[in-house]
C-alpha cells in the first residue's frame, strides 16, 4: 500500500510540475511514514550518497566552464573551428557542433555548453541569414554531445550511482560522442544543401593558422584535461581541480580577460547550479533504496524476460520506456533513480554493466530535447527569442540523427567497451 501511494504521489507532484527534488523527497518520506521507517534513513542515504570523492568533480567541471566562458576563450575556439570548416555551406551550423565537441571536453554539461556557446553563435548564425528557430535547435541539439564526450557530469553521477569506475565509463563515452557529433554535422551539411543556407567564409589556410594561433592555450587546456583524465594521471574530480587552476592562470595571467568581478559570478553560478545537482542525487537515494527495498528491479527484470528473452528486444523495449522517462523527468534524477534497475536486467540478460550505463546515459541525455523538460530546447529559445514549437520542429532531424547512433551503440556494444579494453588500467 506505501508503494502504491508513494507512486501515485510522485506521479501528481510531477504533474503539477513541483520541482523534482520535492516530487522525490515528499513522496519517499511518504512512504518511509507509511512503512514505520525511522525518518532519519533519508539522512542516511543522502550522507552516504554524497560522501563519495568524484561527486567532487561537479563543481570544478563547471567552474572551469563558467571561466572560459567569462573570457575570451568561447570566442577563440569558434573562430578556430569557422576558419576550418565555414567555407562549407552552411559552415557556421557545422562549427556549431564542431565547437560544442570541443568545449565538452571542459564542460562536462550541456547546460553549461548551451548558455555558453549559444550566447555567442545564435545571434552569430541570425546575422549571416539562418533562421533564427534551426540557429537555435542546432545550437541545443549540439549540447547533447557535452554529457556523452568526457569529463561528463552525467557519466559521474551514473558511475557512482552503479558502483562502476568512472574512468572507464569516461572511456567508454569517447567514441559514441563522436559518432553523435558526426552525425548531426551531416545532418546540418544536408539540410544546408537543401535549404541553401550560406557559407561563413572562402578556405583560407592563413586565417586557419592564425585562429590557431590564438586559441593554442585554450587547446591546450582542453588537452591538459582530457589527457589528465583519460590518460591516468589524475582521477576525474583532481584533473577538473587542475583544470580550473589552468583557467584561472589562463584568464588572469596570459590572456588576462577574466576579471574578479566575472570570476565571483561564475563561483556564484557554479554553487547554485552544484547545489541543485547535489540536492537531487541525495533524495533520489533514498528514492532508489526504496525501489530496491521493494524488489522492484527483480520485478521489472522478470515482466521484461516474460515478453522476450532476446537481449536486443529487450534492450529496445527498455529504450522505449526511458525515451518517455527522460521527456517527463529530469536527467540527473532518471539516472540515479532507473540506472540500478536496469543494471540488474542487463546483468540477468549478459549485457556487461558500463554498456548498460552508457545506453541509459545517452538515451536519457536526448530527453534534453524533448518537451516537456526539455532543459536546453528552453535555454535556447530563451537566447533566441523564439517560440518552443519552431524550435523543436528544427530539432527534429537532429535528435533522428542521434537515436540512430544510440542504435548503433545498442547493436555494437564495441562501440562502448573497446577503449576501455584497451586503455583502462
Amino acid at each position: 500500500m506505501a508503494l502504491i501511494v508513494m507512486v501515485i504521489l510522485f506521479l501528481l507532484l510531477l504533474a503539477l510540475r513541483f520541482p523534482i527534488f520535492i516530487v522525490i523527497g515528499l513522496s519517499s518520506l511518504v512512504y518511509i511514514l507509511m512503512s514505520d521507517i525511522p525518518p532519519v534513513l533519508i539522512g542516511q542515504r543522502i550522507t552516504t550518497q554524497l560522501t563519495s570523492f568524484s561527486l567532487l568533480a561537479i563543481p570544478f567541471y563547471l567552474l572551469l566552464a563558467a571561466i572560459l566562458n567569462s573570457g575570451s576563450a568561447t570566442r577563440r575556439l569558434i573562430r578556430f573551428v569557422v576558419s576550418i570548416v565555414g567555407y562549407i555551406r552552411g559552415g557556421l551550423g557545422i562549427a556549431n557542433v564542431g565547437i560544442s565537441i570541443l568545449f565538452s571536453g571542459i564542460s562536462g554539461t550541456a547546460v553549461a555548453d548551451t548558455a555558453g556557446l549559444g550566447k555567442t553563435l545564435i545571434p552569430a548564425m541570425k546575422k549571416e541569414g539562418y533562421p533564427s528557430a534551426y540557429a537555435a535547435a542546432i545550437t541545443g541539439a549540439s549540447s547533447t554531445v557535452g554529457p556523452i564526450i568526457p569529463p561528463s557530469i552525467n557519466i559521474i553521477i551514473a558511475g557512482v550511482t552503479a558502483g562502476l569506475s568512472i574512468h572507464q565509463l569516461f572511456l567508454a563515452g569517447i567514441i559514441p560522442g563522436l559518432l553523435m557529433g558526426l552525425a548531426m554535422m551531416v545532418t546540418a551539411y544536408i539540410i544546408a544543401v537543401r535549404r541553401k543556407f550560406p557559407k561563413s567564409n572562402v578556405f583560407e589556410a592563413g586565417e586557419i593558422w592564425q585562429s590557431f594561433k590564438g586559441c593554442i592555450w585554450e587547446l591546450l587546456l582542453i588537452a591538459f584535461v582530457l589527457y589528465g583524465v583519460l590518460g591516468g594521471l589524475f582521477t576525474p574530480t583532481e584533473a577538473g581541480a587542475m583544470g580550473v587552476i589552468a583557467a584561472l592562470v589562463l584568464g588572469f595571467i596570459i590572456r588576462r580577460d577574466v576579471s574578479f568581478k566575472a570570476l565571483y559570478q561564475s563561483c556564484v553560478e557554479t554553487a547554485q547550479f552544484t547545489g541543485t545537482v547535489l540536492i537531487i542525487v541525495g533524495f533520489a537515494a533514498t528514492y532508489g533504496w526504496i525501489i530496491a527495498s521493494e524488489r522492484i528491479p527483480q520485478t521489472i527484470s522478470e515482466s521484461i524476460l516474460l515478453i522476450t528473452v532476446v537481449p536486443i528486444l529487450a534492450i529496445l523495449l527498455v529504450n522505449l520506456v526511458l525515451f518517455v522517462v527522460g521527456s517527463v523527468m529530469e536527467t540527473i534524477a532518471s539516472l540515479v533513480i532507473v540506472l540500478p534497475t536496469l543494471l540488474v536486467l542487463g546483468t540477468t540478460l549478459g549485457i556487461d554493466p558500463i554498456h548498460m550505463t552508457m545506453i541509459v546515459v545517452i538515451n536519457l541525455t536526448l530527453g534534453l530535447l524533448t518537451p516537456p523538460i526539455g532543459v536546453v530546447l528552453y535555454i535556447v529559445t530563451s537566447i533566441s527569442g523564439d517560440k518552443i514549437g519552431p524550435v523543436i520542429k528544427e530539432t527534429a532531424p537532429f535528435f533522428i540523427a542521434n537515436v540512430v547512433v544510440l542504435l548503433l551503440v545498442i547493436l555494437f556494444p564495441s562501440l562502448t567497451l573497446w577503449l576501455p579494453s584497451i586503455l583502462a588500467n
